[in-house]
């Protein structure tokens, strides 16, 4: 009788617990991590040339993440004095704009079936992944 109600007692502290870290997510989190998951399958498949219609998907889902975060501001934006504010916002929109021309660079190798060299341009984006965190705080 005690193993269930201990079980119950597990599940519902689990279930608590996700649902109280969700709820801190911000609307600039939510898009990163379905922008990463996205990334993350894309990473695996994209020299695979069969899975060529999915990768085209997966990049397009992935700048409308991108094109809807720039619309966000990241959350350390409230700790930036109000005269640095709009310089911090036009760096973080430019850095996603070049986020954009990436993905755009790799939509093109994808759709061309240049498998090797979209594979290659993963490099380029780890590298703007790790600026924009160390530039922006990774609200994650």
């Amino acid at each position: 009788m005690k193993l269930p109600s201990l079980l119950t007692f597990v599940l519902s502290l689990a279930l608590g617990l996700t649902s109280a870290l969700a709820a801190d997510d911000t609307p600039l989190m939510k898009e990163m991590k379905a922008m990463n998951k996205s990334l993350r399958t894309l990473k695996r498949q994209v020299a695979d040339a069969t899975k060529k219609d999915d990768n085209v998907q997966l990049i397009a889902g992935i700048k409308k993440n991108i094109d809807a975060s720039v619309a966000l501001q990241p959350t350390q934006t409230k700790d930036i004095p109000a005269a640095e504010k709009a310089a911090y916002l036009d760096k973080y929109k430019a850095q996603m704009g070049d986020l954009t021309k990436m993905f755009d660079e790799l939509d093109g190798l994808v759709k061309e079936g240049k498998t090797d060299a979209a594979a290659a341009v993963f490099e380029k984006l780890s590298q703007a992944k790790e600026k924009g965190h160390k530039d922006f705080g990774a609200d994650e």
